[in-house]
């Protein structure tokens, strides 16, 4: 299986879709836009992009994947569906110069960014429950938080 295809689809429903499917059961209540992954007609994964989350990167010339879900599929798949993404990126909003994304080590080892050429760019630090983290609408407290590794990436 080859992923063909990758189109924008309709927020709310990939929004479900990502909660079902991801991990962490949850979704950022905010995007810039979702996109889905085709296989035929079978949806094999979703992204969705947004501004970072951290308040210390420019909104206006950086995007985030904020949750990236892809179902199981066969080596270098997650790799070529995120290059199809920042393609859309570079032409539908050339002016963000700088992706980023998160991945947590413990749960797997971030082989897709690398092999569509991200650079590590360090780890977090534990934030949550601090600055009023839970007290917006949608975002999911992490009883044990765990760093995660930061990735970098020009469109």
């Amino acid at each position: 299986m080859i992923i063909r295809r990758l189109q924008p689809c309709e927020t709310r429903e990939m929004h479900e879709w990502i909660k079902l499917h991801h991990r962490m059961q949850s979704a950022p209540p905010g995007h810039i836009a979702a996109f889905e992954f085709l296989e035929g007609k079978e949806r094999v994964g979703g992204l969705l992009m947004g501004r970072p989350n951290s308040k210390g990167y420019d909104a206006d010339l950086i995007t985030e994947f904020t949750r990236v879900c892809f179902l199981d599929l066969p080596a270098n798949s997650a790799s070529r569906a995120l290059a199809m993404a920042r393609k859309q990126v570079r032409i539908h909003w050339p002016q963000f110069r700088l992706l980023l994304s998160y991945h947590n080590p413990a749960e797997h080892d971030g082989t897709m960014y690398l092999a569509d050429g991200w650079c590590p760019l360090g780890m977090t630090k534990a934030k949550h429950g601090q600055n009023g983290w839970a007290s917006r609408q949608g975002r999911k407290y992490e009883e044990v938080y765990s760093p995660k590794q930061r990735w970098v990436r020009t469109p």
